[in-house]
């Protein structure tokens, strides 16, 4: 528990220092839109943001669910293979629960043969001339993984030993909104939509791949106690 608490300290003593000094040059100095001091300031900002994403990459490849948690508003809202999850509530649903269970969002290299084109792969960050809010687009490859459905006797004893989960390579891209925090001027995720463009079963050292599909939420919460508040 300590060690989770020295990183979000860390993670928001460097992102809080960011944000103060740019927020405070554009107070003190009220740059033009067009201006040289406000492109500095943006510039900061997009910086932070990038900063703030990479902390989210990293405690996601820790599975450290509670930090990522962390990161959104209260009233954020989050796509992932199908469903909405909404809020505080849902979205602790989702990294608390489902993916904590299904061992999911753990970097993983792309599937061999299933590479994203070079008009696939996003890397940009825009904030809004205010300084309240911002957009992102990032690429990810992960892994994903759902406990298997089937109450057969081999799934049955598979949970027994810590397994019973599909696991499979996935792609894409992550397509983000921020907002600040009104309380204290931090960064928080306001949406995030996981964009899946490729999906493979896929072992880490093979070298080769094969092209799966995987069922969408079809199921809502609480009916589906990991389920989403809503289906697209």
């Amino acid at each position: 528990m300590n060690s989770r608490r020295s990183f979000m300290w860390r993670l928001g003593a460097g992102a809080s220092a960011a944000v103060a000094s740019t927020v405070g040059m554009a107070r003190s100095e009220s740059p033009r839109a067009d201006s040289a001091a406000m492109r500095v300031v943006l510039l900061e900002e997009e910086k932070a943001l990038r900063q703030f994403h990479q902390a989210f990459e990293q405690a996601m490849d820790k599975g450290l669910h509670e930090e990522v948690i962390g990161m959104f508003a209260d009233d954020a809202q989050v796509v992932f293979n199908g469903g909405i999850f909404q809020r505080r509530p849902g979205v602790s649903r989702l990294y608390r629960d489902h993916f904590k269970a299904g061992k999911t969002g753990a970097r993983m290299e792309p599937a061999p043969g299933f590479e994203l084109a070079a008009n696939q792969q996003q890397d940009n960050v825009v904030v809004a001339a205010d300084l309240q809010s911002a957009e992102a687009a990032f690429t990810y490859s992960i892994r994903v993984g759902m406990p298997f459905e089937t109450e057969s006797s081999l799934a049955a004893m598979a949970r027994l030993h810590g397994e019973g989960v599909q696991s499979w390579w996935e792609g894409g891209v992550y397509k983000v909104a921020y907002r600040k925090d009104a309380a204290d001027g931090s960064w928080k995720i306001r949406r995030l939509e996981y964009d899946t463009l490729s999906r493979a079963d896929y072992r880490s050292g093979r070298s080769y791949a094969q092209p799966i599909s995987v069922s969408r939420f079809a199921t809502r919460y609480p009916e589906d106690q990991q389920g989403p508040d809503a289906l697209v």
